[in-house]
């Protein structure tokens, strides 16, 4: 029979027998300097930030991170293969400088889903779910918005690079969670500023008679989608009198450091995205638009491709040389891939294998997991769902996959909802 105690998760576990050993053994006795001392060297570390690129319009898998230099005539196309820092990981030519992190990639090579259609694919890769007329399901970033707890910061726990077209926002979940939208990263987070002529007192007298309000309208209608409104002015207030403000004037960087992450609006919501976590923003979410390589495929990769490596290179980089590598994963993925069987010079969608990676955080870097076959059409080893790749982030975040939020349909996590399959982690990574 097995052991009730080996049923747990790790961080279930952890925490069951921390509370038992105070209960029993006194630990509460142990000279504080001793016992911070044990926990400083035993407790885990997990990550407390996401920066989360998202390729819009489907990645090619072939022409980025899953080349197939050995094809057959009519699937690789020009795209160069070449060696990264890591032996156990290759990608495509057009990353020169992220070859020299190779290292630190952990690259999935067998991503996989059903919709192949661009809206429900993103819906997907951003929740984990297929579209639903009778649920909304919480982005990725809301979850870690509402479930990783590290950190405190006056800054909203979610910031979308982007606007909110055909993004499931919160879903289910009280405003609070939702993203942020900030449209361009040289502006930072508009309406922000007293008008012309209004003064400190006059705001604090204003939120003061909104709080009373609130408190009274609360007391009628005692419903959490009121509070969670209500929360959310009270947050922004909060953050129009806060320093942490600062955090979105990337003119304050150094103007080489501009230039290193790219004078695009990628590259600067990179570096933006670097500010944000480093001030406590839980998930910055940055969209790239543009991989819908129906035609003139090579080109226009070669093009996005070049804005990414220079951006995301130097954000390891910087992240690493600032200490903040260890707790901020970089991930980055796509709704789909691209199909390997060229089109004239372009590829047509291809959801049933594609490729993302993470980088930081903890994550096992230098190396590729999951294998497509000789031409990268079809997964031939360790398929990874969605909810899989939600899963392997979760862990790496310390979030427990017994922590469930109910919502509309039952319960759900980082890790799925209860009465379905849910994603396991993969193993290779944490």
């Amino acid at each position: 029979m097995t052991h009730p105690l080996n049923q747990l998760d790790d961080l279930a576990r952890r925490e069951f027998i921390t509370r038992m050993a105070k209960t029993s053994l006194g630990v509460s006795l142990v000279p504080p300097a001793m016992l911070a001392r044990a926990v400083e060297t035993s407790a885990p570390k997990f990550a407390g930030h996401i920066i989360y690129l998202y390729m819009r319009g489907g990645m090619s898998h072939l022409d980025t991170f899953d080349t197939k230099p050995d094809a057959p005539a009519g699937y690789q196309g020009s795209t160069r293969t070449i060696k990264t820092k890591s032996p156990d990981l290759q990608i495509s030519g057009f990353f020169p400088k992220l070859a020299e992190h190779g290292d630190k990639l952990a690259v999935v090579r067998s991503m996989h889903h059903t919709q192949g259609a661009h809206e429900p694919g993103m819906y997907k890769v951003l929740t984990g779910y297929e579209v639903s007329p009778s649920v909304r399901h919480p982005a990725l970033g809301s979850w870690v918005a509402r479930q990783v707890t590290q950190g405190a910061s006056t800054l909203p726990s979610y910031i979308r690079l982007a606007d909110l077209s055909g993004h499931p926002g919160a879903g289910f979940m009280d405003a609070r969670y939702a993203p942020v939208p900030v449209l361009d990263p040289s502006k930072g987070l508009e309406h922000t500023q007293l008008q012309q002529g209004d003064s400190m007192a006059n705001l604090r007298k204003r939120t003061g008679l909104a709080d009373k309000l609130n408190t009274d309208f609360l007391k009628r209608y005692p419903m959490a989608e009121v509070k969670a409104h209500a929360d959310v002015f009270a947050d922004a207030i909060k953050l129009m009198t806060s320093k942490d403000l600062d955090a979105f004037d990337i003119t304050k960087e150094k103007g080489s450091l501009i230039n290193d992450y790219g004078a695009n609006y990628f590259g600067q919501g990179v570096l933006l995205a670097r500010r944000l976590v480093e001030r406590g923003c839980k998930f910055v979410e940055i969209e790239l638009g543009g991989w819908d390589t129906h035609s003139n495929n090579f080109a226009t990769v070669e093009t996005l491709s070049k804005a990414v490596d220079d951006a995301v290179a130097t954000l390891l980089e910087d992240l690493e040389a600032r200490g903040l590598l260890e707790t901020t994963l970089v991930v980055l993925t796509t709704e789909f891939g691209r199909s390997p069987k060229l089109k004239g010079l372009g590829r047509d969608h291809h959801p049933i294998a594609f490729s993302s990676f993470i980088a930081g955080g903890g994550v096992k870097g230098g190396q590729a997991y999951g294998k497509t076959d000789e031409t990268g059409t079809r997964i031939v080893e360790n398929p990874v769902t969605v909810l899989d790749f939600h899963a392997t982030i979760g862990k790496l975040m310390g979030v427990s996959p017994h922590d469930l939020i109910p919502g509309a349909g039952g319960s759900f996590n980082i890790y799925g909802g209860t009465g379905a399959k849910r994603g396991v982690p993969i193993p290779a990574f944490v």
